[in-house]
């Protein structure tokens, strides 16, 4: 699809300069506190979850984890600066004035001038704006990269994506190329971002237009409810669907929710559910596998491995191999990847009903567009 190339082209026009600038402040980091709101915020939780668990890593620690030392950033920072040394701040938003963001993010700056904590510090912002209220943070905290996309007005789907898909992929791609950076201890991106490219370029080509992938559009253009599951990050991959395909399916009269979710109700037979694991081994996802086939459900699931317990469950499935052979202190690809496999779906969905005669413009996916996100 177009706004896929869109994407690849987006990323890979970003200065070399500014993704190092980045890099190189992460290696000197202790601490990197992430933030963003709505998918924007997915795409940065899942690479910096893998960024994490490398060797030799910083904390990282978002603002809603139960061990962040405090209800606003002055009062954590109070404590945070106390036990690390450099504190990297990142702000992952489209628009540039994403309003719990930028509250966060101009407390942190305050606090950082306050203090004269000038060497300790930084805030890095990337968004489709730079002159915008968090990118002008940025630039005068620390670093403001600008990845085009969010400004974009979506007209044709395929060619634009859907309400922020060209940004929201874009940054998890982003992110990713520096998890590997790290890990493989180079300082150039460019032979790194080639490689995902060539990769999520080969695996849209193999399963987009699969037999799978249309019978699972099949049942999306029916009347049904969709249950989308997943843990750790493949739950952040999971969000990032439910929020992109509820704005298709709620505009027809029908819901998608997340799996276990506090007001998720019973399935019913007929109704789609959505697995993602790079195991195929989570116990909850396999719970879940259960309780929908004794109901009736077919299973569309995403899974990292070969001959799993999940595999068993799923009617329609896609194996990648990215968490065959893991070992602790390897990034895992696999949420990169199934992101970028799982985002044409609501876009095919939009195509097929207006094939059908049945045409949802713009207006109606921002009026379904929760203004939470």
């Amino acid at each position: 699809m177009k706004y896929i190339e869109t994407i690849f082209s987006n990323v890979s026009s970003i200065p070399a300069e500014e993704i190092n600038r980045l890099h190189r402040s992460l290696l000197e980091a202790d601490l990197v506190i992430p933030y963003g709101s709505g998918r924007s915020y997915s795409s940065l939780k899942i690479p910096m979850s893998q960024y994490a668990k490398l060797d030799d890593a910083p904390v990282v620690l978002t603002p809603e984890d139960t061990g962040f030392p405090g209800n606003d950033m002055f009062e954590a920072l109070e404590r945070l600066t106390k036990k690390y040394d450099k504190i990297v701040m990142i702000v992952n938003s489209g628009s540039g004035e994403s309003y719990e963001p930028l509250v966060l993010a101009r407390d942190f700056a305050s606090y950082r001038e306050e203090r004269g904590l000038e060497d300790r510090l930084e805030l890095y912002v990337v968004t489709s704006n730079p002159g915008s209220s968090l990118g002008r943070l940025g630039e005068r905290y620390g670093g403001v990269i600008h990845l085009p996309g969010a400004e974009r007005i979506e007209i044709d789907y395929p060619t634009t994506g859907i309400m922020g898909d060209v940004f929201e992929l874009g940054s998890l791609l982003l992110f990713h190329t520096l998890v590997r950076m790290r890990y493989e201890g180079v300082d150039s991106h460019r032979t790194i971002l080639d490689s995902y490219i060539s990769r999520i370029r080969e695996l849209i080509e193999e399963h987009v237009e699969s037999e799978e992938y249309s019978r699972v559009l099949d049942i999306l253009e029916r009347r049904s409810n969709v249950f989308i599951g997943g843990r750790g990050s493949a739950y952040e991959v999971a969000t990032m669907l439910v929020i992109r395909l509820n704005h298709i399916k709620y505009a027809i009269g029908d819901h998608v929710y997340r799996a276990r979710g506090s007001n998720t109700p019973r399935p019913r037979k007929g109704d789609l559910g959505i697995l993602i694991s790079c195991s195929g081994e989570t116990p909850a996802v396999i719970k879940w596998a259960e309780d929908f086939t004794r109901i009736g459900i077919d299973i569309f699931s995403i899974i990292g491995r070969r001959g799993s317990t999940l595999e068993r469950y799923t009617k329609y499935c896609i194996v990648l191999t990215e968490c065959e052979g893991y070992r602790m202190g390897v990034p895992r690809d696999f949420y990169l990847y199934a992101s970028f496999l799982l985002s044409p779906l609501p876009i095919k969905l939009i195509t097929r009903l207006k094939e059908r005669g049945l045409v949802l413009p713009e207006s109606i996916l921002k009026y379904y567009h929760s203004i939470m996100e």
